[in-house]
């Protein structure tokens, strides 16, 4: 397109006398066409296929944290989702997350990954092996335009209802994918048990409160005398 108009403009100027305001003008909208470069690179069109190398990195040490006898992660359990589809949100947890967060079981939660993905909400699950408390895993995921975004979990264990992990995170960002993005990750209270100990037998929170960052004046176990708790994972998604 761009060499037929520039074709274009060359029949039109050999093709007539011009004057020097004119011959100026063309000179201008010929100097456009050449030079003007539109950087495309990383610009996400219509159903794309983008794949990220994604390593997690766990960072449960002291003295940001206190370290329980048994402390350790569970399986990381989640999906590549659509924009507008959630993991958790302000609102109570899924019986799913739920049983993540409480004993670290992900049956349940795989059921609802499931319904998501033949409700058209969701492109694909996955679970990767529980890492270590400081340590990193790394393992490959699978992006489209429409499913550009990525939600998990992992309980902190052992406690009432603790978990972590990302929400709707999106890896399309100002019409583009992000080249390489790091994400902090923090505890959550799932708002289904109560209790501030380093423990499975807690009494359930009655009514469930929706799903919240976890607090140090409500996780003093965990806190070690911080005043706020800090970040106990990172998540890294690097373009392939």
């Amino acid at each position: 397109m761009r060499k037929i108009l520039r074709q274009t403009c060359f029949v039109i100027i050999l093709g007539q006398k011009l004057s020097p305001m004119r011959l100026m003008f063309y000179f201008i909208v010929l100097a456009a066409f050449f030079s003007c470069k539109k950087d495309t690179a990383n610009i996400a069109t219509p159903e794309e296929i983008v794949s990220y190398k994604v390593i997690l990195t766990t960072a449960w040490m002291s003295p940001a944290f206190t370290i329980p006898a048994g402390a350790h992660f569970t399986i990381v359990a989640g999906m590549v989702h659509s924009k507008d589809t959630f993991l958790w949100s302000n609102r109570p947890a899924t019986l799913g997350l739920e049983n993540v967060a409480e004993v670290g079981n992900v049956i349940r939660m795989n059921q609802e990954l499931d319904s998501m993905i033949l409700n058209h909400k969701a492109l694909s699950r996955f679970a990767v092996p529980a890492p270590g408390i400081n340590s990193s895993i790394e393992f490959p995921l699978t992006f489209t335009s429409s499913f550009s975004c990525i939600s998990f979990a992992s309980m902190v264990a052992p406690s009432p209802d603790w978990f972590t992990g990302i929400n709707n995170y999106c890896l399309i960002q100002n019409s583009k994918w992000v080249d390489d993005v790091t994400v902090n990750l923090y505890v959550h209270d799932a708002g289904t048990e109560d209790g501030d100990i380093f423990g499975y037998d807690n009494p359930a929170t009655v009514p469930a409160q929706n799903v919240s960052l976890l607090s140090a004046i409500n996780a003093t176990v965990l806190a070690n005398g911080n005043p706020v708790l800090g970040k106990i994972a990172t998540v890294r998604f690097i373009k392939n």
